[in-house]
């Protein structure tokens, strides 16, 4: 293990290997199988994060086998001539987004699906100007930064893109007022904010944005590259909030756990400048053979087993779990926020989310904190977990809040 570190820190990164020998990561993972991840010593972790990617858990049978199909066959594209698994994606992710949304360009992560939105609004619109919510995360790239409110990750390199607006996430009125102002060529919103503590948007607000962008002539950006697909509940995450998207962006969970994969989902007005110039944005990897197979076998998974069903049953399990601990240990956190199985747990002060880490890893849970919001930790397990993973939760967690009082009480 400490070789392994030593690696890490000699060709990786310095904080990295410091960072897992702070909380205590240093037995490094080896296999996965639904919710649980095995690691080198032969300890098995319930994995309740990884960033939103293992809404079907760890080596699904579907997306796995369905890539490995594909791995005999063709595993990369020439990008000349047409492939037919690419176009049967594109087809079935279009077939599940709202209408109108009838375009679809596929790509690798989300960062890069927010930087073809921003390039396809500002192509559409003939403006320059964007804008996104207070306490946004759509990236870490470039133009996703200057979408992205999050101040330890933008310190020291600006400039970013010039002319973003920055709209308050609790007062509808005063954001869409400034979008009939300013108007921007888009508004950038995620219906559940992930990295910024998981606070949903309201139907009053999500209406209110979407009079404003409509009044404006902007174009409404719904990323749901981690709260989409069924995470919170409804297939999409907005479907709750009565509106509808002209972009709609989808990432993490679309490859299945297996293969990264992300998509730009688009009405055929706003797309017009990649309909008409299918060279203005393309992606060497984007739609390759395996990553359509992975993704037409995650659609699959999710129709058939009814994904926004389990979502929302083990959601209830597992906020009546946290706000177990809220009730129980009042020092330590606040409430609990989010829908389905995209929930966080809101600690008392920001060093509780970090002991909270610590302790649960020791009891064999894996948490992962907010990235712009540390204070709070973020739930996001797959959709099969099951009630005996609850329990072990459960248990867990509560074991894991007396070891993070007595350690902050020292």
């Amino acid at each position: 293990m400490t070789a392994l570190l030593d690696l890490v820190r000699a060709h990786q990164s310095a904080g990295r290997a410091l960072l897992f020998r702070l909380t205590g990561a240093t037995d490094p993972e080896v296999s996965g199988d639904g919710a649980w991840v095995t690691s080198a010593g032969g300890e098995r972790y319930l994995d309740m994060g990884s960033f939103a990617v293992f809404l079907l858990g760890h080596g699904h049978a579907g997306p796995v086998e369905a890539v490995a199909r594909q791995l005999r066959t063709l595993a990369g594209s020439t990008r000349t001539l047409p492939n037919e698994s690419h176009a049967r994606a594109a087809a079935a992710l279009a077939a599940l987004a709202p209408e109108p949304l009838t375009k679809v360009m596929l790509l690798n992560s989300g960062a890069e699906a927010v930087e073809a939105a921003l390039k396809l609004a500002r192509a559409r619109t003939g403006r320059t100007g964007l804008a996104h919510l207070a306490g946004s995360f759509h990236g870490k790239t470039t133009g996703a930064l200057s979408l992205t409110d999050a101040a330890p990750f933008r310190a020291g390199l600006g400039p970013l893109l010039p002319g973003v607006l920055r709209l308050p996430r609790d007062d509808a009125a005063s954001a869409a007022r400034l979008v009939r102002e300013q108007r921007p060529a888009a508004v950038f919103a995620e219906p559940v904010q992930g990295e910024g503590g998981v606070h949903p948007l309201t139907p009053e607000y999500a209406g209110a944005l979407r009079r404003a962008c409509d009044e404006a002539g902007t174009l409404l950006v719904l990323d749901e590259i981690q709260c989409g697909l069924g995470r919170c509940g409804t297939l999409w995450a907005h479907e709750p909030l009565g509106v509808r998207p002209d972009i709609l962006l989808s990432g993490k969970a679309l490859g299945g756990g297996v293969i990264p994969v992300s998509a730009l989902v688009a009405t055929e007005d706003a797309f017009r400048p990649y309909d008409h110039d299918p060279l203005l944005h393309t992606s060497t990897f984007g739609g390759n053979p395996l990553a359509s197979a992975a993704l037409l076998a995650t659609l699959e998974v999710v129709a058939s087993h009814d994904v926004p069903a389990l979502a929302r049953r083990a959601g209830r399990r597992l906020h009546t779990v946290l706000t177990g601990l809220v009730r129980d240990w009042p020092g330590l956190f606040t409430g609990v926020t989010g829908r389905g199985l995209m929930l966080g747990l809101h600690g008392t002060r920001p060093d509780v989310s970090a002991e909270m880490m610590r302790a649960a890893l020791s009891g064999r849970i894996l948490l992962t904190m907010c990235l712009t919001a540390p204070g709070v930790l973020r739930f996001t397990p797959p959709a099969f977990i099951d009630e005996d993973d609850l329990a072990f939760l459960a248990r867990g967690l509560q074991q894991a809040a007396a070891t993070t009082r007595r350690e902050l009480s020292t």
